[in-house]
């Protein structure tokens, strides 16, 4: 008889889902014995019927174990990608997810180190940046040209987002929004803290400029 998901195996999917999360990689069988309370060799009598059916896989040198998107699905975890959404002509939203996105910080590229802060003003809402917001930051002693950082101000002791150039021996930060000047320092006295890598809209809804 093939094998089938059955209530067992359904938590120790949530299971496997859960030390996944908590833990920030794959947990290994023997994590997943541990927290099961159940046996190495239950687990792995299981875990064989999981991998038959398409909803666990090994990652990585240490062996640890991954959900499909399958099995993302059947435990809830992640996000439902349903499709794409057009932002010009209208396409067809479709009403079953495709695939799931293991977590945000998966689908953002977050790597350990990597920081949130929380958007206050308007100065960068030229590129979506609304107060409210919240940006990623990956910590960084210097950043490209054009580049958005989180850059501390001299002489204040306060960090700003802008975006960074460098002329000589001057750095100027240029804000997305016409309303803030230009803010221009001597190169040796701004300090670089990371630059942002992603945005998290998550103010409330607004209304696009000229529309009441």
């Amino acid at each position: 008889m093939p094998p089938r998901l059955t209530a067992l195996r359904l938590q120790l999917l949530r299971t496997l889902a859960r030390l996944t999360r908590e833990g920030g990689h794959p947990p290994s069988a023997e994590d997943l014995a541990r927290a099961s309370g159940l046996s190495a060799a239950t687990i792995s009598f299981h875990l064989r019927a999981l991998r038959e059916l398409g909803y666990v896989t090994k990652q990585g040198r240490f062996g640890g174990l991954q959900l499909s998107e399958k099995a993302q699905l059947a435990v809830g975890a992640g996000i439902p990608i349903y499709g794409q959404i057009a932002a010009g002509p209208p396409i067809l939203a479709d009403q079953s997810p495709d695939h799931v996105t293991p977590s945000l910080d998966a689908l953002l590229g977050v790597r350990e180190g990597d920081f949130l802060l929380e958007v206050r003003g308007d100065s960068m809402t030229g590129i979506g940046v609304m107060p409210g917001d919240y940006v990623v930051v990956r910590p960084a002693a210097e950043v490209l040209d054009g580049e958005v950082a989180v850059v501390l101000i001299p002489g204040e002791g306060t960090a700003t987002l802008k975006r960074l150039y460098r002329f000589g021996d001057e750095i100027v930060l240029m804000s997305e929004n016409s309303d803030h000047p230009r803010m221009t320092f001597p190169a040796d006295q701004v300090v670089v803290q990371g630059r942002m890598i992603a945005r998290l809209g998550v103010a409330v809804p607004r209304v696009s400029k000229g529309r009441s």
